[in-house]
């Protein structure tokens, strides 16, 4: 697969954790998440993604209080960087900017699946107690 087909803006639909490669009944960022994924035809790539129940805060952004701050943080994610796809169904995205610090210069590698007009992406499977443990997240294309 070329990138070409990943080119554009995508909107999050839903996202959900897997075991052993299976959907299951557990959604990580809530049954409706939101967010954006944009692929650029110059290889730059930008991720948002706000988990769904999220609260507003009570001041603004400088007057917050730090528990409600740090909520308000773990609740959001976002990224940006370059992208290559590296096979028919994987693409690597190597940020240059996150807001998980940590994370900046890292690769995410994402499986990557097309059905019903829909990109899929899915985390890399890590043991847990219950198998093979993942997250596919579901995006729609964004008419343009």
């Amino acid at each position: 697969m070329t990138a070409d087909k990943l080119h554009g803006s995508w909107k999050l639909v839903r996202a959900y954790k897997t075991v052993d490669g299976r959907e299951t009944d557990s959604y990580p960022l809530g049954r409706n998440p939101y967010g954006y994924i944009h692929y650029l035809p110059d290889g730059r790539v930008s991720v948002i993604i706000a988990h769904d129940g999220r609260v507003p805060l009570t001041g603004g952004r400088w007057t917050s209080s730090d528990a409600e701050l740090a909520a308000s943080a773990r609740t959001m994610d976002a990224y940006a960087g370059t992208f290559a796809v590296v096979a028919a169904d994987k693409v690597v995205h190597y940020l240059d900017i996150s807001s998980y610090e940590n994370d900046r210069g890292t690769e995410y590698p994402r499986s990557m699946a097309f059905a019903d007009g829909n990109l899929i992406l899915g985390t890399p499977e890590v043991p847990g107690d219950e198998g093979l443990v993942g997250m596919k997240l579901v995006w729609a294309r964004v008419a343009g």
